[in-house]
């Protein structure tokens, strides 16, 4: 799974989990407990009992309780749906979904799409993907936003075409959006489908011409092709209507990378590292753009140089250290050390600043400095692996081997996919036991390490 189709998964998985998060009670109307049906004081006791248990948060009672009523009345449909539901409180999915189809057997809950949303969460967590699609489609139908669930599904299982027609229904039932275009240009990336988008942003930007979000993914797609005079092209058209929007420049001074025509570019480039809206990953790509050009042409290499110059002027006059330590990271790491704690010291929950100030403590051997550095954050972000990684590396630097071993054994219960952090701990822990005289350790952590080279 590319790195680009995760992040979308994770973004839409998170939002189902958070809607059951704070509707876990709500996500389907109760069903009528004043319909029990015929049934004794006793059931109807124990019942109410279940139902106060599950309130004080003791699903366990609660089933123990219901499972009673089941002998008592083994068909009830009432009595599947708390089941269901008091399963689903402990994360018992099989179970849950077992419940919730019995639910489902009784013909006045069989179309009752807040059942159907909780067998798609239950789904979604168990990653059953065609099951959790087979209920997406059946929700859409009355809850457009569950056609992006049906996408990112699709997409998981690459059935490309499939996810943009579903992206068309949910455009078609809530007009056009930015993260909708987004997902579609991973869509057209992963599948190979370049001309399909082409298409698709050429009509809109032909049927509206102040569509400049339609434009600039047009251009995008055209480089992509290797068209980049196309792109330019439409750039020109925008510009004709009076456009000025960083995003139409960012575009442009690619295309004209793209092209090899080093002195348009400069001109563009020059607008993107000097706007003060722009994000920085749109000048680092930029930057980077233009440094591949001048590596290969040292005829741009004068036009580069100038544009990096306008980057760091401008830096200096504006509130982004942050950039400007991105720039430095590469030439100077002590004035790229300084940029990126005066950031923080604005942006002290930002993540991506902290890990740049560690990266450069730790090439730099500030070990202390790198210590007080990841125990700060960890106060903030306690299930981040990096910064155990980095306390860890920096106590056993600072020749505390024992607490270095078990910080770092810490961070392996926070390491999923991220194979390269998990190496450089491996490493770690191998010559820290191997500096508290624990060979046998040592070299376990060796095995350790082949295997996961392999």
């Amino acid at each position: 799974m590319s790195h680009a189709i995760r992040l979308f998964f994770v973004f839409c998985l998170a939002v189902v989990l958070s809607s059951h998060a704070q509707d876990k009670d709500n996500l389907s109307r109760e069903i009528n407990t004043d319909d029990l049906g015929n049934n004794t004081d006793e059931f109807q006791e124990i019942f109410f009992e279940a139902i106060a248990q599950r309130a004080v948060e003791n699903p366990e009672k609660a089933i123990e309780a219901l499972e009673k009523c089941l002998k008592l009345k083994p068909d009830n449909t009432a009595v599947f749906y708390e089941l269901a539901k008091n399963h689903l409180d402990l994360e018992a999915y099989e179970k849950a979904e077992e419940f919730l189809k019995k639910t489902l057997e009784d013909s006045a809950y069989r179309d009752d799409i807040y059942i159907h949303k909780q067998l798609f969460y239950i789904y979604s967590m168990q990653k059953n993907y065609e099951q959790a699609i087979s209920q997406a489609e059946f929700i859409s139908e009355s809850d457009p936003v569950y056609f992006q669930e049906l996408a990112n599904l699709y997409l998981l299982q690459k059935d490309y075409q499939a996810a943009l027609e579903a992206l068309d229904k949910f455009d078609a039932a809530e007009g056009v959006d930015e993260f909708r275009d987004d997902f579609r240009m991973i869509i057209y990336k992963e599948g190979s489908m370049l001309n399909q988008g082409i298409e698709l942003f050429k009509k809109r930007f032909q049927n509206s011409k102040e569509d400049i979000r339609a434009a600039t993914l047009l251009m995008q797609l055209y480089r992509l092709k290797n068209s980049p005079q196309k792109a330019i092209k439409v750039g020109k058209e925008l510009e004709q209507n009076s456009v000025n929007d960083p995003e139409l420049y960012v575009e442009m001074a690619l295309a004209y990378l793209a092209s090899e025509n080093s002195f348009e570019a400069q001109i563009y480039s020059n607008k993107v590292v000097e706007s003060l809206t722009l994000d920085e990953k749109d000048k680092v790509k930029v930057i980077n753009a233009f440094k591949a050009l001048a590596l290969k042409d040292p005829e741009a290499q004068d036009a580069f140089v100038s544009v990096l110059d306008s980057a760091l002027s401008s830096e200096k006059n504006s509130s982004s250290k942050a950039e400007l330590g991105q720039f430095y990271k590469s030439r100077d790491k002590g004035k790229a050390l300084e940029n990126f704690r005066s950031a923080l010291r604005n942006k002290p929950n930002d993540f991506m600043l902290i890990k740049n100030i560690l990266e450069l403590e730790m090439d730099l051997q500030n070990y202390t400095e790198a210590l007080a550095t990841s125990e700060s954050a960890l106060e903030r972000f306690p299930s981040q692996a990096y910064l155990y990684y980095t306390k860890g590396f920096a106590l056993g630097q600072l020749n505390k081997h024992r607490e270095a071993v078990e910080v770092l054994e810490n961070a392996l219960d926070y390491i999923f996919e991220d194979k390269a952090l998990k190496k450089n701990v491996y490493m770690a822990l191998k010559e820290f036991h191997l500096a508290l005289g624990e060979q046998d350790k040592a070299n376990a952590y060796g095995q350790k390490l082949i295997i996961i080279s392999n």
